[in-house]
């Protein structure tokens, strides 16, 4: 009997975590891209318009990036969570792939 009720609370357990999970990745979505124009505030990436305002621009080792260091050519990848965007990751400009 404590056996079932041990395999159950596990099952129960192992569901809630997988279906949170699968929420919470609902809610996040990036972009990735090189910028194409850099404009006061925004930036296009893929034919679209970004507002960076208030946004944390990072690098790849998490240093916090200025946005003036934002240039055509570079490539970023822009972090969303809710539709709102959180942080856009800078990569370096003499990157090799």
């Amino acid at each position: 009997m404590i056996k079932k009720g041990i395999l159950i609370l596990c099952t129960l357990i192992i569901f809630l975590s997988v279906s949170g999970t699968c929420a919470f990745a609902r809610d996040i979505k990036t972009v990735e891209g090189l910028i194409e124009s850099v404009t006061g505030d925004s930036i296009r990436v893929r034919g679209s318009y970004y507002d960076v305002t208030g946004v944390p621009l990072k690098d790849a080792s998490g240093k916090i990036l200025q946005k003036y260091q934002l240039r055509v050519g570079r490539k970023v990848e822009i972090f969303f969570k809710n539709n709102k965007i959180k942080t856009i990751l800078v990569y370096p400009e003499h990157m090799v792939e």
